[in-house]
């Protein structure tokens, strides 16, 4: 993991100043980071894909549901490309998908 952003605790912390303490989450965690081999590749085949690096996995619970944890990610599709662009691309979403899977205990 590159950054970890602890994006609940800057809404908690910036919300006074914005008028507005109604707390969104119990917690929420943005986790950014890069597969080198992955990355290469995708980028590789199109140098544009570098806006889909790093890759990012959310994982939140809301203050209405504090028990619930959701796991997400930013899927990293871009319309068009070459066959080679898209198909890197669908490697990341899957690398993605089972780090997602795995966290929540499905796979």
């Amino acid at each position: 993991i590159d950054y970890q952003s602890h994006v609940g605790r800057m809404l908690e912390r910036t919300g006074k100043d914005l008028g507005s303490t109604r707390p969104v989450y119990a917690d929420a965690q943005s986790l950014q980071f890069c597969s080198a081999q992955l990355s290469r590749k995708m980028m590789e085949a199109d140098p544009a894909n570098v806006v889909m690096c790093p890759y990012t996995i959310v994982v939140y619970a809301t203050a209405q549901k504090p028990d619930q944890v959701v796991v997400a990610y930013r899927r990293p599709m871009r319309p068009g490309g070459s066959p080679a662009s898209r198909a890197a691309l669908r490697e990341v979403d899957e690398l993605l998908d089972g780090i997602a899977r795995e966290a929540v205990g499905r796979k």
